[in-house]
């Protein structure tokens, strides 16, 4: 495959994966070294493995078919069908925009942006991004916002390289193995995921005939597995950030920025630039994902009037709500992703229907799935999900 034809695929599912990495993502990183230090760095690499099987399904069963996800379900089931998988993903959204807007107002104040002017600029960019209509234009910005997220991710940790040791922690508690099963849940934090590297692919590479289906699975599988890995290992450098955080609250803005100056004078910038990308990025992900899954189950085109209601309907309270708590981000964090384990719960539906579709001889013809990559599959998914029982009833 030459460079060209890889520039010209590039694209879907590197964005879909770098989205993973998100704000509260990150935040969790610095929790996690915080407590664990690098411990936990084994763990977090492994997770690249089971995101990188259920996200490279929807590429392919979208390379194949050149439709969407919920155009897919909606055409070979029904709308009822289609409405049931993809509307459950919409309903939750609006937890993963607060923790994004949290994100950014802690972004903000760290690159020296009043929290409430940083929140308003990145609505207001986000809406622009939204309403562009140019799919080709939005993937551009998507992809110099995920480069920018890699990075800022490495220039952060430099400062923190000589004094980092790797030293593998594993424990049979009740309390660690609970941890662990809720990271295997939260892989798939922001559930929305699925849709946008299944819409984005069909968008794309429909417009790319030249190229035949052989090469393009090819390219998914690997761009797939470099976003996989990419993700994780944002979220690794996260942890190696969060390592020198000793007592401090990192939804405390002031806290935050004292004890990142206090081991590099211009680590509040960087890091502040880290977790802007980060949110950012999954807003924008996170908004075409959920007008994308409604608008194609129940059967609408993306006019600009569509694309603008489902936005308002979950940016607008969340935002709301992020700035009615702006003196108390680690309270309404919590609230969000205390409701965010019910994620991996609500993306079993869609990731079950999907195992179904790919491995659908009449759908995906001779690229269907062997029985035996079936099972793995579905062995993942029913990891996930166990994982998202877990994490529910930890927090009951």
């Amino acid at each position: 495959m030459s460079r060209r034809e890889v520039a010209r695929l590039f694209g879907p599912a590197w964005i879909a994966l770098l989205a993973d990495a998100d704000a509260a993502s990150i935040i969790g990183g610095l929790i996690t070294g915080k407590q664990y230090g690098l411990g936990l760095v084994w763990f977090v690499l492994l997770l690249a493995l089971p995101l990188f099987i259920v996200q490279e399904a929807a590429g392919r069963v979208s390379a194949i078919t050149g439709k969407s996800l919920g155009e897919i379900i909606r055409t070979h089931y029904s709308k009822k069908i289609a409405i049931l998988a993809t509307f459950p993903i919409f309903s939750i959204d609006v937890f993963t925009y607060i923790s994004e807007y949290i994100g950014i107002a802690l972004g903000s104040y760290l690159i020296g942006i009043p929290p409430f002017i940083g929140l308003i600029t990145f609505f207001i960019l986000h809406l622009l991004v939204i309403i562009t209509k140019n799919y080709e234009k939005t993937e551009k910005t998507l992809i110099f916002i995920s480069f920018l997220l890699i990075l800022s991710s490495i220039v952060a940790i430099i400062p923190k390289s000589p004094q980092l040791h790797f030293s593998a922690y594993i424990s049979t508690s009740n309390n660690f193995l609970t941890y662990l099963a809720i990271n295997i849940g939260a892989v798939v934090t922001p559930p929305c995921m699925l849709i946008y590297q299944s819409s984005a692919t069909s968008l794309k590479y429909n417009r790319i005939n030249e190229i035949t289906v052989k090469y393009k699975l090819s390219w998914i599988t690997r761009e797939t597995a470099l976003g996989a890995i990419s993700t994780e290992l944002v979220i690794v450098f996260a942890e190696a950030i969060g390592t020198g955080l000793n007592n401090v609250d990192p939804t405390n803005t002031f806290q935050l920025s004292s004890v990142l100056r206090s081991i590099f004078s211009v680590l509040p910038m960087i890091f502040g630039i880290l977790i802007l990308s980060a949110g950012f990025l999954a807003l924008i992900v996170v908004s075409l994902s959920s007008a994308w899954g409604v608008l194609e189950a129940l059967g609408k085109d993306n006019h600009i009037r569509n694309l603008l209601k489902i936005y308002s309907l979950e940016s607008i309270p969340a935002i709301i709500v992020v700035y009615l708590y702006s003196y108390n981000y680690s309270e309404v964090l919590q609230f969000a992703t205390t409701l965010l384990t019910l994620a991996p719960i609500v993306f079993t539906v869609i990731a079950t229907i999907l195992g179904i579709l790919v491995s659908n001889k009449n759908i995906m013809k001779e690229h269907a799935y062997s029985r035996l990559r079936m099972s793995i599959y579905f062995l993942t998914v029913a990891l996930i999900f166990i994982g998202g029982i877990i994490g529910v009833i930890s927090i009951t």
